[in-house]
């Protein structure tokens, strides 16, 4: 259902108010204790009745001549025509205000973005766009003693501005600083978990590199035994050539002691 309309609130309002003009006149029960006696004597009932009844008929009819429905419509569609008059009025005042005060930052701008931060214009007057604002501005502060001026707010917008870019700077030095420390993080990694990302022989005592390293110092002795027992050997081939090794496969098995190694 429609909200009714300006007009149709204020005819009612009007009909409401000229039924209470309507409504019969009723004399008093003590009216004859308010009046004061006279010569004649008192007055009738029926006489009181007569002239109200007849002062209720005057009523009716100059309620049906100034009150009729067109004007009561009259009059309320000139109360709406007024109403929006004054809305429309308020509304251009408002708008015009609006325009004069509107300033290159948007109500929604991202005062962390660095390059908005950048693009902030140095001067005060600059943000705002109307170039009438300056003029009212001017007004204003001629009417209005104690206002703050013009030096005033290109100050506190200057200091505001140098403090912003100040912010950002630092956060962009933390940023840089963040990516070094993750990128370190990230290289740094595999140490978390050293038994399951580095190779385990490096890191416990027990692991297959020093049980390699004890088969090496083993072998070390084995072969420094032989190397000494070849100068033996090397003597006695000299006496005895018979006896030395004649191919390479041999030599080698008899230098090594393959067999017992094995």
């Amino acid at each position: 259902m429609d909200e009714p309309s300006i007009s149709a609130l204020k005819a009612a309002f009007i009909r409401s108010q000229v039924r209470q003009l309507e409504t019969p006149l009723e004399p008093s029960t003590q009216w004859r204790d308010l009046l004061p006696e006279t010569e004649e004597g008192h007055l009738s009932d029926k006489l009181i009745q007569d002239l109200v009844s007849k002062v209720n008929d005057k009523i009716k009819q100059h309620n049906r001549l100034i009150f009729s429905t067109q004007s009561q419509r009259h009059v309320a569609e000139q109360i709406e025509s007024l109403h929006w008059a004054r809305a429309s009025a308020d509304s251009s005042s408002s708008v015009r205000a609006v325009e004069l005060d509107t300033v290159a930052v948007r109500r929604d701008a991202d005062l962390t973005d660095p390059d908005f931060i950048a693009s902030l214009p140095h001067e005060y007057d600059a943000l705002h766009v109307h170039p009438d604002h300056a003029a009212r501005r001017a007004g204003e502060e001629e009417q209005e003693q104690g206002e703050r001026d013009a030096e005033e707010d290109q100050h506190r917008y200057t200091r505001m501005r140098e403090e912003l870019l100040s912010l950002s700077r630092q956060r962009d030095a933390l940023k840089a600083k963040l990516a070094q420390y993750r990128h370190l993080q990230k290289l740094t990694e595999p140490l978390r978990e050293p038994h399951e990302n580095i190779q385990p022989n490096l890191v416990t005592r027990d692991g297959e590199l020093s049980q390699q390293l004890d088969r090496t110092r083993v072998l070390l002795a084995r072969v420094t035994a032989r190397v000494g027992e070849m100068g033996k050997a090397k003597r006695s081939r000299q006496e005895d050539p018979s006896t030395a090794p004649q191919t390479d496969q041999q030599k080698l098995a008899w230098v090594m002691g393959r067999s017992e190694l094995g």
